[in-house]
């Protein structure tokens, strides 16, 4: 068998999930999609994320609201309605992780607890891991 590593496209990456999430439902089936996002009034996405739960976990992959919209409580807004329908799916926590130059106090901000570091991990910059209690 041959093979060739290349770089990968959106439809590679979309690709890759999909057979994560195939190989993860025979260990865990209770999974759903939590990803959502803001659009504004002509229909552009100015804020979203990608974040799934599976099982009792729920995780945010990728928050981000765009850099004309921030300070709005666009990023809280998406973090409640995450929180929110992982609860109602009966997730008992929320953990994410984000970068020094991203958002770490934003999310401590919210009730997310620090529970893990890597110092320096991007130039000068922590990587942090937080969860927060649905319970």
């Amino acid at each position: 068998m041959t093979y060739e590593i290349v770089s990968s496209g959106e439809r590679e990456v979309e690709e890759v999930h999909a057979g994560l999430r195939r190989y993860n439902r025979g260990f865990c089936p209770d999974v759903a999609d939590l990803s959502c996002c803001i659009k504004d009034g002509e229909g552009r996405c100015i804020a979203g994320t990608d974040s799934f739960r599976m099982g009792e976990m729920a995780s945010v992959d990728v928050l981000w609201v765009d850099e004309g919209h921030r300070g709005q409580g666009l990023g809280s807004a998406l973090l409640a309605h995450v929180e929110a329908q992982a609860r109602a799916q009966g997730a008992r926590r929320l953990e994410l992780n984000t970068l020094g130059f991203q958002a770490p106090g934003f999310y401590e901000k919210l009730g997310y607890r620090r529970f893990g570091a890597i110092e320096p991990a991007v130039g000068d910059y922590g990587h942090y891991f937080y969860v927060k209690d649905l319970t």
